[in-house]
């Protein structure tokens, strides 16, 4: 075995090491330390909450750390000196959608003395059951701590109004919020009034127009225990958010049809194989009487098939636990591997179909293999990406330096499975070039009309037939990989920012109802028909074309 492939090997291999140990556990917990952010949010993700809804925050090992801007010089000045400059507090505030935090977290990033709990300055909201005040370690897990929800808890440490005034829970007295105290807050919300998608903030809002606040570079170390949880329509507690309760049922429906897209496809090529009727039964130029080619990469597309459809069961499956349970480490490691192989498998199939492999010819070139090899290390990366930010917590900065890295590795595998299909079109291009001017030449003394467009006339050969279909096939490929790129990476973002508290499930509807067309037009675009099993392929283009696909 060559040596790069033993590379890739030792890196599939590491990172399926890396998909079962980081998601052996569902965190619940958000931890930063000597933060120097004065607004931190949202932590954790928004989360829609019905009547009936509750929401439990426990803080740990809360303190400020008050020092002067300069690298050299470390601070001897207590953090409660801080409390003189800022009032801190933790905030769930409701907002309409995302889009709408976005404009929020803009304007407070903009203007730093704007304060999003100002209903509730200098009002030291503590929870009376704040029975526990032996300190933690900060590394401790603290999911080990049984946080028990109040249903009956005492309202006047509370706004009336929470929809619009939100909860709020002050830092600012350190005797009974900071360490080694662990204040607690627990709300129900009991009035469908108070409904909606609510959104977990710290923020540090400085006392008056003072500008000390950015000179001392005052910074924040806590630790969080987070739960949250509804009810469903027949009383069953549902740690989904609002929007989120249907995903169960709406992936087992993808599943399903999923599932019988592979049976319809298997059923098709095992038919073609021994003989039979095919379920398409359309034939190039109308000859019903050839047989119908199946090549190596319909058999690829059968396994990315049943692939997504075990994906797709998976993610149904572990949303379900997740529902009922809050947790669902084992399910968690299954969906996260079969995502991964699947991820991998279906960027490997749109490249080999954009480079013709087995459609047009039975081999890939050089520049053709490396980019697949490429694309694959790209997407160990990116799959590895995903599972460290279902362990990180929305709003930690590892959380934003991942999830920015996984965009990046996202956007770079989606240009590079546009590459070999421009390439094969420019070849299929040259080729048809190159028939026009053979043509020309040959009929130059018997017609006085000049072949001008290529596509607008039919071809004088049979071969070049052949190549013009194949050039408009592989075109409209093109567009519709182009398509599926900007509707899965692009257009669902825009369109899940504007969603309300009840509708985000529709972001991973409409993702699942593009990827599945996606699937479905694909398989009718190249499914097995009549042809012949390749068309010419010069092969003096150069030495490195003669590498064929191991």
């Amino acid at each position: 075995m060559k040596p790069y492939t033993w590379t890739l090997l030792r890196i599939f291999a590491a990172a399926s090491y890396v998909l079962n140990c980081h998601v052996a556990a569902t965190k619940h917990t958000f931890k930063t330390t000597e933060d120097t952010r004065h607004l931190i949010g949202p932590i954790g993700a928004p989360f829609g909450f019905l009547t009936g809804g509750v929401y439990n925050l426990t803080i740990f090992d809360f303190e400020l750390i008050v020092g002067k801007a300069s690298k050299k010089k470390k601070s001897t000045i207590d953090g409660k000196e801080a409390l003189k400059y800022v009032e801190a507090g933790f905030y769930l505030k409701r907002f309409d959608s995302e889009s709408d935090f976005s404009k929020f977290y803009e304007t407070v990033m903009e203007k730093p003395s704007f304060c999003a709990f100002e209903p509730h300055r200098d009002k030291n909201y503590v929870h009376p059951s704040n029975t526990r005040t032996e300190d933690d370690d900060v590394l401790e897990e603290d999911d080990k701590f049984q946080v028990v929800f109040d249903e009956n808890e005492e309202d006047n440490l509370l706004s009336e109004d929470i929809g619009n005034n939100g909860i709020y829970i002050s830092m600012n007295n350190p005797e009974k919020t900071w360490k080694p105290n662990t204040p607690t807050i627990t709300h129900s919300f009991t009035t469908p009034t108070d409904e909606g998608l609510y959104f977990l903030l710290f923020q540090l809002c400085p006392r008056g127009n003072d500008g000390n606040v950015i000179e001392l570079k005052i910074r924040s170390s806590f630790e969080l225990d987070l739960h949250f949880k509804n009810y469903d329509l027949y009383g069953n507690p549902s740690y989904l958010t609002a929007g989120e309760m249907k995903l169960p049922l709406m992936y087992t429906y993808f599943s399903i049809s999923y599932a019988l897209c592979f049976i319809l496809w298997a059923f098709n090529i095992r038919n073609i194989r021994l003989g039979r009727e095919p379920i398409w039964s359309q034939r190039d130029g109308g000859n019903t009487s050839s047989k119908p080619s199946v090549h190596a990469i319909h058999h690829l597309m059968t396994v990315l098939l049943g692939l997504k459809a075990l994906t797709v069961f998976f993610e149904a499956a572990r949303y379900h636990f997740i529902k009922t349970n809050g947790h669902a480490e084992f399910l968690s490691a299954v969906y996260f591997t079969m995502s991964f192989i699947k991820g991998t498998f279906m960027f490997t199939v749109i490249l080999l179909i954009g480079s013709g492999w087995s459609l047009v010819k039975p081999f890939l070139n050089a520049k053709e293999k490396r980019i697949i090899w490429a694309v694959l290390v790209l997407q160990i990366i990116d799959n590895i990406a995903v599972v460290v930010l279902s362990q990180e917590t929305e709003g930690e900065r590892l959380y934003e330096d991942w999830s920015a890295l996984l965009h990046f590795v996202d956007i770079l595998c989606c240009c590079a499975v546009l590459i070999p299909i421009v390439w094969q079109i420019n070849s299929f291009e040259t080729t048809i070039e190159a028939e026009t001017e053979r043509t020309e030449q040959s009929n130059q003394q018997s017609t006085s009309n000049a072949i001008s467009d290529v596509e607008s006339e039919a071809p004088a050969t049979a071969e070049a037939a052949k190549t013009l279909q194949k050039l408009k096939q592989f075109r409209s490929f093109y567009l519709l990989v182009l398509v599926y790129i900007y509707f899965t990476r692009i257009a669902v973002y825009l369109f899940a920012t504007c969603l309300g508290y009840r509708q985000t499930w529709l972001r991973y509807f409409v993702t699942e109802l593009g990827t599945l067309v996606f699937y479905a037009v694909v398989g009718f675009l190249f499914r097995p028909v009549s042809d012949n099993p390749y068309l010419k392929v010069d092969r003096d283009a150069g030495a490195d074309v003669e590498i064929e696909f191991a």
